[in-house]
């Protein structure tokens, strides 16, 4: 079979010239992400599209890659590969090409890079799946190193940028926006399907939910989404706009008055931590202390004990009287600030023992801090949703008001 080379984008990731050749359809391999990514071709388009094929062949080849064994992975014209399947036909046009981690980019990474960037190009924004062309979207921001929301010119995304070669220059958001023809207000509303939990998302892909609704609902919290998933079901989508707004600002103040309590104390367990590593450098200090003066005493009592020894004492020179009253006098003093020393630091250990104690009650304020934190939905945020669950309002009533207790029970105590 005749090997032919052709030329392909200058914004491709690999510098060889692809290879284009026929292969077999049983060697072609779909990419792992690609129903993730993108829908197949369904109802009458997919009759129009097999009969295209049928009367006309696969004129524009698939882009591949070769796998380690031998197979190869299908980077765009999986419908074309389908379709193929489909008609018995048992060899495609394909374009091979070598992928390999380069410019601070993996390999992988290249290969999802052209497989969401020429199926965008091929379908265009009419043909995708909103949620699904939110993941797309995603994916490239993460791989060009693009950040969600405003367009960033942030160090890291200009030194990104240098590093990818190859890229597309001035990459932000409006290439992206370029690329599906869409506004870039429709670009970080479209992202924004990616704060919803899987469960919304779902509905969101079938259908139950519309994309609008969807994205209201991604301004809400994490957990709030779960408890309003938990407690109205597919009945969510019937929920208005402005009831979400309101839910999003009754769960916003309803942890304002906890945030404002575990805020102060996180203070509170700070200076506890705090007093209690100055009481252990305190006791540090006083036991070094007291045994200098333990060998001080020791030392003195040597040079007494050597001094009485050596000499007569009713012929003592003054010199050495004097030097025996000095150290006896030394030796004194020591033990008397020994004795003190000793004192304080019995009494400074006590302290550092309540504060042992008390630690162990900021412990517990620690874990009950968390706790708060994992339950920012607060009940108010579903006071007035007539449609709600009221056993699920009651339960989750019952569990703030608990948590909000011990958590003054524990400042209390303080």
């Amino acid at each position: 079979m005749k090997v032919i080379k052709t030329n392909f984008s200058k914004n491709s990731s690999q510098k060889e010239t692809p290879i284009l050749k026929m292969i077999s359809t049983s060697l072609l391999r779909e990419h792992p992400r690609n129903k993730e990514l993108f829908d197949d071709i369904q109802g009458q388009a997919w009759q129009d599209f097999l009969e295209s094929i049928r009367t006309s062949g696969i004129i524009t080849p698939l882009v591949v890659t070769k796998n380690e064994d031998e197979t190869y992975t299908v980077i765009s014209g999986s419908q074309r590969l389908r379709a193929a399947k489909e008609l018995g036909i048992e060899e495609v046009p394909c374009e091979v090409r070598t992928y390999k981690d380069r410019d601070g980019i993996t390999k992988e990474d290249w290969i999802l890079k052209d497989l969401i960037e020429t199926n965008l190009r091929q379908r265009g924004k009419g043909n995708l799946n909103d949620l699904k062309l939110a993941k797309c979207l995603v994916e490239l921001m993460r791989i060009y190193g693009i950040r969600r929301g405003r367009p960033s010119n942030s160090n890291n995304s200009i030194e990104k940028q240098d590093k990818m070669s190859e890229l597309p220059s001035n990459l932000s958001q409006t290439y992206l926006t370029e690329l599906i023809g869409i506004s870039e207000r429709q670009l970080r509303r479209i992202t924004k399907l990616n704060d919803l939990i899987p469960e919304i998302q779902q509905l969101v892909d079938e259908g139950k939910l519309s994309t609008a609704e969807g994205v209201q609902l991604a301004a809400l919290d994490e957990e709030v989404q779960r408890k309003l998933y938990y407690a109205l079901g597919e009945d969510i989508n019937k929920m208005t706009a402005q009831q979400i707004k309101r839910i999003k600002e009754e769960s916003e103040e309803s942890i304002k008055e906890l945030v404002e309590e575990i805020n102060k104390l996180k203070r509170e367990l700070q200076s506890r931590e705090y007093t209690l590593k100055l009481k252990e450098e305190e006791i540090s200090k006083k036991e070094n202390l007291i045994k200098q003066y333990e060998a001080a005493i020791e030392l003195s009592s040597e040079k007494i004990k050597r001094l009485e020894n050596g000499t007569v004492k009713e012929v003592l020179p003054d010199s050495v009287k004097k030097e025996l009253e000095a150290l006896k006098k030394e030796r004194a003093e020591a033990f008397e600030k020994l004795n003190l020393l000793q004192q304080e630091l019995e009494k400074t250990k006590k302290e550092y023992e309540e504060l042992k104690k008390q630690a162990t009650a900021d412990e517990r304020a620690r874990k009950m801090t968390e706790e708060i934190n994992r339950l920012n939905d607060r009940i108010s945020t579903f006071k007035e949703i007539s449609f709600c669950n009221s056993e699920v309002k009651e339960q989750l009533k019952n569990s703030i008001l608990s948590l909000k207790k011990s958590l003054e029970n524990i400042l209390g105590s303080f």
